[in-house]
């Protein structure tokens, strides 16, 4: 099974579907049935990565990927954000997240970006160089709110290393 990169610009409606329906399929608490309609939760992302099975016809496995940007004392910095990884029931265990993410990691890297952020389980993204922070702080759109900390997971890239101090993550949770 071959990893494949797609821009979510140009997903058509047959991936949309099978996207679609891998999402429904390993989201499946009352709060992620906006699946069964879209493919994505918050905020369309602007990347895919995906593993189709050996016939082709569904997508198994996925990881999209948001560009976005953490503030570290008033200074920006690009950031990915990993956002709907899932594995079909069927296909789990066999490392398709591990590969996936160690292709996406290299795409952050050739891109220039300081981290990779996700929201997730040390046990499932641990092994992949994700470690556990308590100091990201969303920032909402609404500019009275007050930053939101957070529990995250996060991989440095090319080199840097992540703050003590509080990181801001402006936007929508991804």
């Amino acid at each position: 099974m071959k990893v494949q990169y797609i821009e979510d610009s140009s997903v058509d409606e047959q991936l949309n579907q099978a996207l679609i329906a891998l999402l429904s399929a390993c989201f499946t608490k009352p709060s992620d049935a906006r699946f069964k309609t879209q493919r994505f939760y918050n905020e369309m992302p602007q990347h895919r990565w995906y593993v189709t099975s050996d016939n082709k016809h569904h997508v198994v496995a996925h990881v999209a990927v948001h560009e976005k940007t953490v503030e570290i004392r008033g200074c920006s910095y690009p950031i990915g954000g990993v956002a709907e990884v899932c594995v079909h029931p069927d296909y789990r265990k066999k490392g398709l997240v591990k590969a996936i993410l160690t292709e996406v990691h290299q795409w952050m890297e050739q891109q220039g970006m300081h981290f990779s952020v996700l929201f997730g389980r040390d046990e499932v993204y641990g092994s992949s160089g994700y470690i556990r922070v308590t100091n990201l702080n969303i920032l909402q759109e609404d500019p009275l709110a007050q930053p939101t900390p957070v529990s995250a997971m996060v991989k440095p890239l090319n080199g840097y290393r992540w703050p003590s101090k509080p990181v801001l993550l402006p936007g929508l949770v991804f």
